[in-house]
């Protein structure tokens, strides 16, 4: 079957705020009824079974699956455009229009600005771009539905920059008189390895109120070392 709804998505990447009402229309392909595996710990939902004949359908009979360990429950796709929307996401069948891609001009604090991309998808695939995974959710003791949740960038600023800050850290080491045992570095790779430390170490107040995953890492190559920490 075909059913269209519309979609709203985030203002950015890895935002949750939707003021900018930016949406797309979205196409439901699949099969009218969908049988939801329900999880008992967490509600979790998938799909167990499908049918395009009817919600009787011994295809969709929870009784033909496990039901002494998950809970079942029937969605029909042309009940509503929130049951079309939860099916295109548990089955992964529906079409859309191509989504223009984000960009945003990034201004760090002394560096030369430069535009941030994001690639969105062709004309599939963008429910499971834009939501978090595992996380439609169905409640059988009240019969509700908890639905999915704008993705959310998986690392936190304070523990990327936590990141990069101990492999400056790391850097410093190996290019140091205690590195020299462990490494055989040239005056140039330790040239090179140094202004890289002292990039990531800039980067607190070169990119301070910009998301971490915004950040343009350098190209260059950076030579092989060793920090002499890892051998102790």
């Amino acid at each position: 079957m075909n059913k269209t709804f519309t979609v709203t998505y985030a203002d950015e990447p890895y935002k949750t705020t939707t003021a900018l009402n930016n949406t797309f229309q979205c196409t439901y392909t699949g099969p009218r009824w969908i049988l939801g595996q329900v999880d008992r710990d967490d509600d979790q939902v998938r799909e167990a079974g499908r049918s395009d004949s009817s919600a009787a359908d011994p295809a969709i009979d929870p009784a033909g699956f496990e039901p002494d360990l998950y809970d079942y429950i029937i969605l029909d796709a042309a009940e509503s455009d929130a049951m079309a929307w939860r099916c295109a996401w548990m089955t992964d069948e529906y079409t859309h229009p191509d989504v223009d891609d984000y960009s945003e001009v990034i201004s760090p604090a002394t560096g030369a600005d430069y535009t941030w991309e994001h690639v969105y998808e062709g004309t599939t695939g963008m429910l499971a771009h834009i939501y978090m995974n595992d996380s439609l959710l169905y409640n059988h003791e009240t019969s509700t539905w908890t639905d999915m949740t704008l993705r959310t960038h998986n690392n936190t600023r304070e523990d990327t920059l936590g990141t990069w800050a101990a492999i400056a850290a790391g850097i410093r080491r190996a290019i140091s008189s205690d590195g020299d045992a462990h490494n055989n570095l040239t005056d140039a790779e330790k040239a090179t390895l140094a202004s890289h430390a002292t990039w990531l170490e800039s980067i607190p107040v070169e990119y301070e109120g910009i998301n971490h995953w915004k950040i343009e890492y350098p190209d260059a190559v950076m030579p092989s070392y060793i920090d002499p920490a890892d051998q102790e």
